[in-house]
């Protein structure tokens, strides 16, 4: 394991997707600020510098690309541990990318895949709100940060190792075949809810069934059951 760290840079994904090849597998890249960071379907990601923990993960293992599926899922679980170990409750894994607490995003996973003639590497970008003190602007999904739920500051070089080692023993446990699938259903935000989707352009209300065992979502779109890739559907609950 390696680790790169910016006071700042524009993206801690872009640069992994610049420099993938002279970097070895499970390198991270840390920034106190990224100008340009991103989440899903091109959002902004903005943070106050030095405050929260954002970072990126070079995976370059053949076997645990093969887990594309899974893995947006599998690193919001592991996030959700390490939260859990601190003492915060209400945690829940909003598929496929997001960590609530209660109705309150705190963390948010981007995805990405660098493909030439086959798919070269991936990137799983993460940012948690850890110190934030307030947040300012519009936001999709309501924030919260580990200050504002725990009434302290949170050590984040201690905070940082916990989320790096046990995002290294889940891909560990991908490489091994190992099935988290039975944890991770305990925690599905959206299972049982109603959503107003975007499917093939088509905005329908749907019933969501769950996370199903190939980390894909189950949803019932009037009565009849389909599963939902994550780049197939947005959700407006």
């Amino acid at each position: 394991m390696k680790e790169l760290f910016f006071e700042s840079i524009d993206s801690t994904n872009t640069y992994l997707k610049r420099n993938y090849e002279d970097l070895e597998d499970l390198t991270f890249v840390r920034a106190d600020l990224q100008t340009a960071g991103k989440g899903r379907n091109a959002r902004k990601w903005s943070s106050s510098k030095g405050k929260n923990l954002m970072f990126s993960l070079l995976v370059k293992d053949k076997k645990v690309m093969k887990a594309f599926g899974s893995l947006s899922v599998l690193s919001a679980y592991a996030v959700l541990k390490v939260l859990e170990s601190y003492g915060i409750e209400g945690l829940s894994i909003k598929w496929p990318n997001d960590v609530y607490v209660k109705d309150k995003k705190i963390c948010g996973i981007l995805l990405e895949g660098v493909s030439k003639d086959e798919m070269e590497c991936l990137i799983i970008g993460i940012g948690i709100n850890v110190n934030e003190d307030h947040f300012e602007g519009d936001f999709l999904h309501e924030p919260v940060s580990m200050k504002q739920i725990l009434h302290k500051n949170v050590d984040l070089n201690k905070f940082k190792e916990k989320i790096y080692d046990l995002l290294i023993e889940t891909i560990d446990s991908i490489r091994s075949g190992t099935d988290l699938y039975e944890k991770v259903i305990a925690y599905d935000y959206l299972k049982g809810k109603r959503a107003y989707c975007l499917i093939d352009g088509l905005r329908k209300e749907v019933s969501i069934i769950g996370i199903d065992a190939d980390y894909s979502l189950k949803i019932s779109d009037e009565g009849e059951e389909k599963n939902i890739f994550s780049d197939e559907i947005t959700f407006h609950l």
